[in-house]
C-alpha cells in the first residue's frame, strides 16, 4: 500500500458544521425565488414596455459565461489559454393570460426587428433592451447582516443577486402547442440573444 499522507485536508466535516455552514449564507437558494424584468430601451421598442410581465414570466435561466480556447504546447503537456469570451442564449417562459398581451408584446417586437410589411431589417439599436434577472432570497436578513428562520411572506422580495443582460434582443419566439384534450395553463418560450451580462451593484 502507497503510504500516502495529503497536507491540509479539510476537518469538521460534520452535519453541524453542514447546517452551520449553509445557514451563515441565508440556507439554501431555492429555484422558485427568482424575477425578470425586461427593459426595451431601443427606439422603435420602448412602446412595447409592459411592466405585468414580470408577474407573468414563470421559467428563466440564471445566465452563464465561458471561453473559446486555444491549444499551445511547448514542452511537455500542453496547455489551454482564452481567446474569446462567449455567452450562450437564454430562455424564458411566460404564463398567458387570455387577452394575449404576452404574445402580442413578442410577436410585436420581433415585427419591429423585421417588419413583415417590407422584410427590411431594423437598425439594431432601435430594438435592444436589457434584461433584469434576480434571485431573490427565501428568509428575511437581519439587521448584523445575518440571516432569520423565518421565511419571508409580506413586503418587497428580497433580491442578493442578480444579472442584467445586455443589448437583448429575442431570437426565438416558439410554436405554442394548444389541445382540446389538455386544459394547462397555457405557456410562451422565448430566446434571447445578448452581447455580454454583468452584475449591478458589484464592484472589484
Amino acid at each position: 500500500m502507497v503510504n500516502y499522507n495529503p497536507s491540509n485536508p479539510p476537518k469538521n466535516l460534520s452535519m453541524s458544521e453542514f447546517y452551520k455552514a449553509s445557514k451563515n449564507a441565508g440556507s439554501f437558494a431555492k429555484q422558485c425565488r427568482f424575477a425578470v424584468r425586461i427593459i426595451p430601451y431601443g427606439a422603435s421598442v420602448s412602446n412595447l414596455n409592459n411592466d405585468s410581465l414580470v408577474y407573468m414570466c414563470d421559467a428563466v435561466e440564471f445566465p452563464g459565461r465561458g471561453f473559446d480556447v486555444t491549444q499551445i504546447r511547448y514542452y511537455g503537456p500542453g496547455q489551454v489559454f482564452p481567446n474569446n469570451t462567449m455567452y450562450n442564449t437564454t430562455n424564458i417562459s411566460f404564463i398567458c393570460r387570455t387577452d394575449c398581451v404576452e404574445r402580442a408584446f413578442f410577436d410585436d417586437w420581433m415585427d419591429v426587428i423585421n417588419p413583415t410589411d417590407s422584410w427590411n431589417y431594423e437598425y439594431a439599436d432601435n430594438y435592444y433592451s436589457r434584461i433584469e434577472i434576480f434571485q431573490l432570497a427565501e428568509y428575511e436578513p437581519k439587521s448584523d447582516g445575518k440571516w432569520n428562520d423565518i421565511p419571508k411572506h409580506k413586503g418587497d422580495a428580497q433580491a442578493v443577486y442578480g444579472w442584467t443582460l445586455q443589448y437583448a434582443w429575442p431570437t426565438l419566439v416558439t410554436p405554442q402547442s394548444v389541445t382540446w384534450a389538455d386544459q394547462d395553463i397555457l405557456r410562451l418560450q422565448v430566446t434571447f440573444t445578448y452581447k455580454y451580462w454583468d452584475r449591478p451593484g458589484y464592484s472589484r
